[in-house]
């Protein structure tokens, strides 16, 4: 990993519900504090979608469960129930407002179901045969986006990291509705997978902690984003197939201490948390551990900090030109949606649940 002698300057300019301009100047920092609203004891998701009227809808896969909440009230209803009959799930995961529906993916039974926003009606359900993965998004077009499960990464336990090396590349595909076949739309690095073992019978197959793969979305126009793990700058390919290289964004690398094995980084797609303090760790963090992009097709991606630092800071990508500026929240929070209006950020309570905060999205530079 080559190292870059640069330091992006910080600048608190901004607050929660401030109409302020949100910082242009170069180096600048937004800094958010305050939350306009929570809902406490949910389990770990990163799929809500908020609804035209402010609530949200929140799938808990583990329980399973649609969740429709009113965060400002803390009223709470359900959508659908548990089953496999028409409007029912067994796993619900991703979910978004499209076209004026709300959608449902049923990760396990492969399906899709769209229910009317205004009287809770189910509008239609439709199955998605040979599925070849489970990171998946949707634009308004109804085009289905995939990415392929990787099967190779394995790594005896207690292998250097270093060993690990580049692995091949995976890929996205794109479905399209009503259409055999897929179109191959993107490629992504493959960083690995290695098998640890905790406690006396445990066994589970984990990204490499701190080595940053690339992630990816899509927005509703079916513009797809890519934030390179690598080169630290996010690639976007536009619905008519054209590449538009994003511009790199320097970063220094944070070594990793011993304090690092205390926290388990968060990565899409990863197992559920366990004990990581004995686990091997690379030199060096990778630049972000996980990205979000708005509906205005900024990338926004979560910086890899030493333990210490006290709140978490996230890069923001622009659609052109560099990325410059930053926003910064209290420490722990992980933003999982943001909307023209809100940002939606998780972290954990004492007792080990999710809490969902919503804060006011600061105005953009006109």
């Amino acid at each position: 990993m080559r190292k870059c002698l640069f330091a992006i300057a910080s600048l608190a300019i901004a607050c929660a519900g401030d109409t302020a301009d949100d910082g242009d100047a170069a180096g600048a920092e937004i800094v958010i504090d305050s939350a306009s609203a929570s809902l406490g004891q949910l389990e770990g998701t990163r799929h809500l979608a908020e609804l035209p009227d402010g609530r949200v809808a929140i799938a808990q896969p583990s329980v399973p469960s649609v969740l429709i909440a009113d965060l400002a009230t803390g009223a709470i209803d359900t959508i659908g129930k548990v089953g496999q009959g028409p409007g029912e799930y067994r796993a619900p995961g991703y979910v978004t407002v499209r076209n004026g529906r709300l959608e449902i993916f049923d990760a396990m039974q492969r399906r899709r179901t769209a229910w009317s926003i205004d009287d809770g009606r189910v509008l239609g359900t439709s199955t998605i045969a040979n599925l070849p993965g489970f990171e998946l998004a949707f634009d308004t077009a109804g085009n289905l986006y995939v990415e392929q499960p990787t099967s190779t990464g394995f790594v005896v336990v207690g292998q250097e990291i270093d060993s690990l090396g580049p692995k091949d590349s995976t890929w996205v595909y794109r479905l399209k509705p009503g259409e055999p076949g897929r179109d191959t739309v993107a490629q992504l690095f493959d960083i690995g997978w290695e098998i640890v073992r905790f406690g006396s019978s445990g066994i589970g197959r984990f990204r490499p902690l701190y080595v940053t793969p690339d992630v990816w979305g899509v927005l509703d126009d079916g513009t797809l984003w890519i934030a390179r793990g690598r080169e630290n700058r996010v690639d976007r390919r536009a619905s008519d197939g054209t590449w538009t290289i994003g511009i790199p964004r320097p970063f220094v690398p944070v070594p990793t201490t011993d304090a690092d094995r205390q926290k388990n980084p968060t990565f899409p797609g990863a197992p559920p948390p366990t004990d990581t303090t004995w686990r091997k760790l690379p030199p060096q963090k990778g630049p972000f551990s996980d990205a979000v992009a708005t509906p205005e097709g900024e990338v926004w991606t979560r910086l890899q900090q030493e333990p210490s630092a006290p709140r978490e800071r996230y890069a923001i990508f622009p659609v052109s030109g560099p990325s410059v500026r930053t926003l910064s929240l209290p420490k722990g929070r992980q933003i999982v949606l943001i909307t023209g209006r809100h940002i939606y950020a998780m972290h954990e309570d004492d007792d080990g649940f999710r809490v969902l905060e919503r804060y006011d999205r600061p105005r953009r530079p006109s």
